[in-house]
């Protein structure tokens, strides 16, 4: 799978820039989220560098016949609810898991958000798993493999640490992100 969608990148014009990094347990996150064709390139990227991360999606789209397409592709149902026994229950996943890689769009949503969710940093912090950034460029038709984030514990730091990483500039509808200042 490797092969074929660094091939179909490249006949749409993109670049993948960086490997796959070392470990087999971590999180991605991947903003700015601002169309579906987000979620698109963002798996041919994933198999272009020859990993396979769940991804979490609203539950409302796993129905017939998409639901076991998207279950097949990693995906993992969220159901509406400020419960936390979904994020405990995922640490639960992660930590007796092998490998895990799981791939996460902060903003929870493909509109204009002030406010991130903050769930894939409370999952890091429980698991000691390290935050891995990638950018979808759409200006540059590049894909690209950031640093790996280690959370300190300051949540309101490390996510002005992590927010500042991302651009406006790089989404397919730049209008739809908040860019928030970058931090040095």
């Amino acid at each position: 799978m490797k092969k074929i969608s660094r091939i179909i990148l490249k006949i749409l014009g993109w670049t993948v820039e960086g490997g796959c990094p070392e470990g087999n347990k971590f999180i991605i996150i991947q903003a700015p989220h601002t169309s579906l064709w987000d979620f698109v390139y963002g798996w041919l990227f994933s198999r272009a560098i020859n990993i396979k991360p769940k991804f979490l999606i609203k539950s409302k789209y796993f129905f017939w016949p998409l639901g076991p397409i998207l279950k097949m592709l990693g995906g993992v149902p969220v159901y509406p609810s400020k419960d936390k026994r979904f994020v405990s229950e995922l640490v639960n996943q992660i930590q007796t898991s092998k490998s895990f890689i799981l791939a996460i769009t902060p903003e929870g949503t493909r509109k204009k958000v002030k406010r991130w969710k903050t769930g894939f940093y409370e999952i890091s912090r429980a698991t000691g798993l390290p935050i891995l950034l990638t950018k979808i460029d759409y200006s540059n038709k590049k894909m690209h493999l950031g640093n790996m984030f280690y959370p300190t514990g300051d949540m309101q730091g490390d996510m002005r640490k992590i927010q500042g990483y991302f651009r406006a500039s790089w989404a397919k509808h730049p209008e739809k992100y908040y860019e928030w200042p970058p931090v040095d």
